[in-house]
């Protein structure tokens, strides 16, 4: 929700003529939305190549818990591999918040061996693995979906990779369904410790189609990656559009009465491009909080 305030003061004197109203001070007022249930399936790569990419998966997944931790997302995860004799289904229990030790569960779960088929299908399996009619108790109709796709090698799914937006939208119960993609760069893939990635075109072009994130898997690190999906999954937004150009010396940005400093780490930054204050890190308001952008408008 956005409301916006404006501070006026009346121009007297000889340099005005009749009464002459000024706007001085701009104030922007949101509220950050509450968590909407979220229900994500990674879909994992499980060919021979894939030894190390599981591993850093896992062993960076402790970044996407702990940032749902911080929320009160009702979250569902499930796991499934790019092989189409797995059939998209779950290689375990979906996880949810009262999963003892979930992170540990996870790193079980993602571990999901190199013994899968070179011909990897992860469009079509994560058709089949969002149906309720494969993986009972996983997907609801009341939650903001989302599939994750973990391969460093494209997909060979049969039909035209822009047909997978539509479908995985049409198979899962809920409304609103995002797909992301942690695969090899275009055009040329990339390499990955002392493995190589071949591009992941056809999983990106279903990223970029539902509107869901893009990163490199020959990333070292997968934690800031996994940061930014645990914001999506739990429907944080950290950008908030003015409603007026400010004189941006001006800008002073309050969370709940406090302060934000202005720094691209847990800070705010101001866009130009986008004329929005964009949070970074802790600094991300949480559900239910209030935050007003104070600042003096721009010539």
């Amino acid at each position: 929700m956005t409301r916006r305030l404006s501070t006026f003061a009346l121009c007297l004197g000889s340099a005005c003529s009749d009464y002459e109203v000024q706007n001085l001070t701009v104030q922007d007022v949101f509220t950050q939305e509450e968590d909407p249930p979220a229900d994500v399936l990674f879909v994992v790569d499980n060919s021979a190549s894939m030894v190390e990419e599981q591993a850093i998966l896992a062993a960076n997944f402790g970044a996407f818990v702990e940032l749902l931790g911080d929320t009160t997302a009702d979250y569902r995860i499930g796991v499934t591999t790019t092989d189409a004799a797995d059939a998209g289904i779950l290689v375990g229990p979906v996880l949810t918040p009262d999963t003892p030790d979930v992170v540990s569960a996870f790193q079980d779960e993602v571990s999901v061996g190199t013994s899968g088929s070179r011909d990897e299908q992860g469009l079509a399996m994560a058709v089949f693995g969002v149906r309720p009619d494969v993986n009972p108790d996983f997907m609801r109709s009341e939650a903001v979906g989302h599939v994750v796709f973990v391969s460093d090698e494209d997909d060979h799914s049969a039909n035209e990779a822009a047909e997978y937006a539509g479908s995985l939208r049409g198979a899962a119960p809920g409304e609103s369904l995002t797909a992301h993609a942690l695969v090899g760069d275009v055009p040329a893939g990339c390499l990955s410790g002392t493995s190589a990635a071949n591009a992941g075109t056809r999983y990106l072009a279903v990223a970029e189609a539902t509107g869901g994130l893009t990163e490199s898997i020959c990333a070292d690190d997968y934690g800031p990656v996994l940061v930014v999906l645990g914001l999506a999954v739990a429907g944080w937004n950290p950008t908030f559009i003015l409603s007026d150009i400010p004189a941006q010396d001006t800008l002073e940005v309050n969370v709940d009465g406090v302060i934000i400093p202005e720094r691209e780490i847990d800070g705010w930054t101001y866009s130009i491009g986008d004329n929005a204050i964009v949070f970074s890190g802790r600094a991300i308001p949480r559900p239910g909080m209030k935050l007003v952008v104070s600042y003096q408008r721009g010539g």
